[in-house]
């Protein structure tokens, strides 16, 4: 969010400076987000417009953040072109930004308003985030965990969930729990809760580097503490976690002297819902084995009912899959949709347009025609992934079965051993010869399961961005998809 605040203000200040090229004012500028919209653009224009792609060849999709040039191109440009979903929510920011200080409006497209979409899905077997504070699920290169030496990520006002399970404001959250998952009741919930969510203090309030505790509605005590470090948490199941270290500078007069933050993330953030305070007297080791007490704090703005339906929410936020390109058939629809609003804003040359997207689009055609031969043909049913998996329009649209380590769009890159084992089951018991991995991964995951069962890693291609090399050579979604035909063919053979 400050890098989006610092670069909205430097647009501001460097519109002025900014002008464009006699040449380029004749063509339509045309600004997207990543590849699959700049090479269909690119496709209808056939060269008569400009085209830029913010992401940088080779770069990784769902990390991509807005530079200032970026954004001045953007409020100069004749259409935007993004995907629409939680990857890319700045682009909303950037847009409005853009709009007030160039005092026009901007032509935007966003890709999951031109196709059906479905919401994210866990299937068996797949890794997710769990909501307790001690385990996360979370898959990470330890290398990317960052220092957060500050209070900054946790500043303001919080107050504890505990008094909430006592005075029965959480009892749906238990029952709704009990209804997803029958090995425990409601009751068993609340019994959980009640010891992970103990603490003595009902609120505290925090700054820079002080905590002022409160116990009920009497203030404690304000204690300043310095930064310890961090502390990678592995779990026997397999997850990890981070907690962020700090202990107490002077007298705490009944306050924890060491403390631990945990909040599901890796490096610094804002915007958090809530987040877990480890704390006690001994040392920061008795913290690190006790995962059956971790205080939970959130806004306290928040009444009890907005923590309840928060907690559930968290369990069944609606997320939807942003992928969907993916599907020859939705990239179809979104070729002809974006054919009809470039004719629009350029009549001169509507007619080529529609020529170039009538070609496209019969390829495409033909593509998804294989892809559905492939497929007939196949003697099963069923591909696994050892990655991400953001082939979920794809499998909708031929009929398949998936299993794979995570959805489309976590940030995981290392999953848990019970999801490892399960995968690598279900290759041996469905004799499943390929196992893929997408572009730009690491593919350990593909290549544990791939040592584990004798089945061979093999790419296949989301076309979420390229290399730079394919980039400079014109490597398009139909040469990347056409080589998915073959891959495919091989992991149902």
């Amino acid at each position: 969010m400050k890098k989006i605040l610092f670069a909205a203000a430097l647009f501001a200040a460097s519109l002025c400076v900014f002008v464009s090229g006699a040449d380029a004012a004749e063509k339509l500028k045309i600004i997207t987000t990543i590849f699959p919209q700049y090479d269909f653009v690119r496709q209808i224009t056939g060269g008569e417009a400009d085209v830029t792609m913010l992401l940088r060849p080779g770069s990784e999709s769902h990390s991509f953040e807005p530079t200032p040039r970026d954004i001045i191109s953007i409020s100069d440009c004749d259409m935007f072109v993004y995907v629409g979903g939680e990857s890319d929510d700045w682009a909303e920011r950037i847009i409005e930004a853009a709009e007030e200080s160039s005092g026009r409006k901007i032509n935007v497209v966003a890709l999951m308003s031109l196709v059906d979409t479905v919401e994210e899905e866990i299937v068996e077997g797949m890794q997710e985030e769990e909501e307790e504070g001690h385990s996360h699920g979370e898959g990470f290169e330890d290398s990317d965990v960052k220092d957060r030496p500050t209070f900054a990520d946790w500043k303001g006002d919080w107050q504890s969930g505990y008094p909430y399970v006592l005075d029965g404001t959480l009892e749906e959250v238990f029952s709704h729990k009990a209804e997803d998952d029958d090995s425990k009741t409601a009751e068993d919930y609340k019994k959980y809760y009640a010891e992970g969510y103990r603490t003595e203090f009902s609120r505290i309030v925090l700054d820079d580097d002080t905590i002022t505790y409160y116990v009920g509605d009497k203030q404690l005590a304000r204690v300043k503490y310095e930064y310890k470090g961090f502390v990678i948490m592995h779990y026997d199941d397999g997850d990890k976690g981070v907690r962020y270290q700090f202990q107490a500078v002077g007298e705490t007069n009944g306050a924890p002297k060491y403390i631990q933050f945990s909040d599901h993330n890796i490096g610094p953030t804002e915007g958090l819902k809530h987040f877990h305070l480890y704390n006690g007297n001994d040392g920061f080791e008795p913290m690190l084995k006790n995962l059956e007490n971790w205080p939970t704090f959130y806004p306290a703005s928040m009444s009890g009912a907005e923590i309840a339906e928060s907690m559930i929410g968290h369990d069944h936020e609606e997320e939807y899959d942003e992928h969907v390109w993916t599907s020859p058939a939705n990239a179809i629809k979104i070729v002809n949709a974006l054919t009809d609003r470039l004719c629009e804003l350029d009549k001169s040359r509507a007619e080529l347009f529609r020529r170039n997207a009538d070609a496209y689009v019969e390829k495409l055609a033909s593509l998804s025609g294989k892809f559905k031969d492939v497929v007939s043909a196949g003697k099963r049913n069923v591909i696994v992934f050892g990655d991400r998996f953001p082939f979920r329009y794809f499998v909708d649209e031929y009929g398949l079965k998936y299993f794979a380590a995570f959805p489309g769009c976590s940030t995981e890159t290392e999953a848990s051993a019970a999801t490892v084992a399960f995968l690598i089951d279900k290759v041996k018991a469905e004799r499943i010869p390929v196992v893929f991995y997408i572009e730009f991964s690491n593919g350990k995951i593909a290549d544990t399961i791939s040592e584990g069962t004798g089945a061979v890693t093999m790419l296949m291609h989301s076309c979420h961005n390229v290399t730079r090399d394919d980039f400079e050579r014109g490597v398009g979604y139909l040469e990347l998809m056409s080589a998915n035909v073959e891959n495919l063919r091989k992991a149902l053979d």
